[in-house]
């Protein structure tokens, strides 16, 4: 395996600020002191262990979308009422789960995740408009979703273009019409401010 070697202060700042909010990974890890290397297992979660650990805001958000399921595998997108999510929308997104072939379009992106781009993605697919270490590793997170019909709690954070900006960790949540199909993917970002 390839070994990335980068020597950066930003990223030993960023990774202090994540250590004292909880965040226990980042992109790269420490190996002596400013000198950091790209991890090599990607930092995701598929069961709901990360509700011991992860952030208020992330926790009650699963719980608004656990508390719509109402006995159901998943709820759908009419069960969720914009009225009572006011304090999560800026960082929401809403992703149209397409079938044969599998795609992932956006179709509602918070504010302060298209502030977090530099652009809004809406109605483009998600191979072109995402944030993430990786445009695969965003798309793994949105297979596992509309797959295997389960959260997906990321934990790998990623830097902003806008100064002091920091994509926390970030929860995705099947939404289903059927409670077979996962027709969208719901997603919550905690975002840091530096």
């Amino acid at each position: 395996m390839k070994c990335i070697v980068c020597i950066c202060s930003h990223q030993k700042d960023v990774t202090r600020s994540r250590d004292e909010t909880g965040w226990r990974s980042a992109a790269a890890e420490l190996v002596y002191g400013a000198v950091y290397r790209m991890k090599s297992e990607y930092d995701r979660l598929i069961t709901l262990d990360f509700l011991d650990s992860c952030p208020e805001n992330i926790r009650e958000f699963y719980k608004y979308w656990d508390s719509k399921r109402k006995g159901r595998s998943m709820p759908s997108r009419s069960d969720l009422e914009p009225v009572e999510m006011k304090s999560f929308l800026a960082s929401m997104i809403l992703v149209d789960v397409k079938r044969k072939p599998l795609d992932f379009i956006y179709r509602l992106v918070g504010t302060k995740e298209v502030e977090a781009r530099g652009f809004d993605p809406t109605g483009k697919p998600v191979a072109e408009g995402s944030f993430g270490i990786t445009v695969e590793d965003v798309l793994t997170n949105y297979r596992i979703v509309s797959e295997k019909k389960c959260p997906v709690y990321d934990r790998e954070g990623v830097p902003s273009d806008i100064p002091h900006l920091w994509q926390g960790d970030v929860i995705l949540l099947p939404l289903s019409d059927d409670d077979e199909i996962v027709n969208m993917v719901v997603t919550f970002t905690d975002f840091i401010h530096l």
